[in-house]
């Protein structure tokens, strides 16, 4: 407005002062039905400036109105993307401070005057699912699925995910990860994701099948992997053991790759679960096995 107003001024300018270094002021006729206005052009351009100075006053008082903080500057305020940026910098820094809820809560305000609605309310979504306001943060998603556009839908997808395991929805969420590995396998966040549901499910046979994208994406530091790799491993050994009979366990652990056959900590696994099961003769390969590999380490 200011800017219009200057740019309003110059113009005046140009008209009054013309007239004066030509010498001759000139006039300016306003016609009413039968009404006839007649002045110097030079009270004219006075005129214009009052009028001009009075909707500037004008456009001042409405400005603070709308903007002010009562009732009836909150009733009749308008969207200000200037104020949606500045909430959603406050709700970050409180984010960084711990205070999720009151993040939550500037995301969401942020939403009505934001260029970009889904993400705020994105954003509100995931501040309550790391506060556990589970209720909230799906009502934060729903609002964020009526603006959601082709390309925001990636990220709609991880926060209705982590939502659902939240929730303990893992069917639901399993069919959404399953897609998601087939169309972004390398996806580090995806992967993360898929790995907790495995985990949280006690599906390690698909922790297993997820490791080497696991490793070529870097999801972890590689020592995290490798206790990501144990666990998993010996967690299926021992579900084996527990759920199936001893020919099963003995014929997934045939089928393993050499490196993990000749790994010491699944070759004890294996011993002791086979011991357990009462299958001595097998366990008594493994154990040969081992002693092979203790003394091809010494020598």
């Amino acid at each position: 407005m200011i800017k219009i107003l200057i740019i309003f001024l110059v113009l005046v300018g140009g008209f009054f002062l013309g007239p004066l270094l030509q010498g001759h002021q000139g006039s300016a006729v306003f016609e009413f039905a039968k009404y006839r206005v007649s002045m110097s052009f030079n009270s004219f351009m006075i005129l214009e400036l009052i009028g001009l100075l009075c909707l500037y006053l004008i456009y001042c008082l409405l400005n603070k109105i709308f903007n002010s903080k009562t009732a009836l500057g909150n009733w009749l305020r308008l969207k200000s993307p200037k104020k949606s940026i500045k909430r959603i910098e406050q709700a970050q820094m409180l984010l960084l401070e711990g205070d999720y809820k009151q993040a939550a809560k500037l995301f969401i305000k942020s939403a009505k005057g934001a260029k970009n609605t889904t993400l705020s309310y994105l954003l509100a979504a995931q501040a309550q699912i790391d506060n556990d306001e589970l209720l909230p943060a799906n009502q934060s998603l729903e609002q964020a699925a009526k603006s959601c556009q082709p390309n925001e839908l990636f990220a709609f997808q991880l926060v209705q995910i982590r939502l659902q395991l939240k929730n303990h929805e893992y069917t639901t969420a399993r069919i959404t990860l399953n897609q998601l590995l087939n169309e972004k396998p390398r996806n580090a966040e995806v992967l993360r994701l898929a790995e907790q549901l495995h985990y949280e499910m006690d599906d390690y046979q698909a922790i297993i099948d997820l490791l080497p994208a696991m490793y070529k994406a870097k999801v972890y530091s590689e020592s995290q992997l490798d206790q990501f790799k144990q666990a998993a491993y010996i967690g299926r050994i021992k579900q084996l053991s527990t759920n199936s009979d001893a020919q099963t366990l003995v014929r997934w652990w045939n089928e393993q790759p050499r490196a993990i056959l000749n790994n010491m900590a699944y070759q004890k696994a294996m011993v002791n679960y086979l011991t357990q099961l009462g299958q001595d003769s097998e366990a008594e390969k493994i154990l040969k096995s081992m002693s092979k590999l203790e003394q091809k380490e010494r020598t």
